[in-house]
């Protein structure tokens, strides 16, 4: 019995994990509303539309195309765009805590992120 309730508890614990750290694009496209600013980052309020079509629209970042990649860690989105030095890119970590919309976190050690509105 006691070996039932550990491999239960396991999965629970494994099912939580990728529940929140792997997502595919149907489940990330929508509108995101930013909570802070960097120096190379977006502003604080700056909205990110990610599109079906791996596109995007930023007030900070202007329009551009995004790829979603996976790994063992979870799943990363990076963006391109072009500048007036030439290209550009940004990749994010992709995340949420168990039911909260997921989040693009731009910054670890400040807390900023790109929040799901829609």
């Amino acid at each position: 019995m006691n070996k039932k309730i550990l491999l239960s508890i396991v999965f629970f614990i494994g099912l939580i994990y990728v529940y929140d750290n792997f997502f595919t694009k149907s489940m990330i496209t929508g509108t995101y509303v930013s909570n802070g600013s960097s120096i190379d980052g977006p502003n604080k309020n700056d909205t990110l539309i990610l599109l079906d079509n791996y596109t995007y629209e930023s007030q900070s970042w202007g329009k551009g195309k995004y790829t979603l990649h996976n790994s063992g860690k979870g799943t990363t989105i990076k963006i391109q765009y072009d500048y007036e030095f030439g290209k550009g890119g940004y990749q994010m970590s992709i995340e949420r805590n168990f039911y909260i919309k997921p989040k693009l976190v731009f910054d670890f050690d400040q807390d900023y992120y790109f929040e799901k509105i829609k």
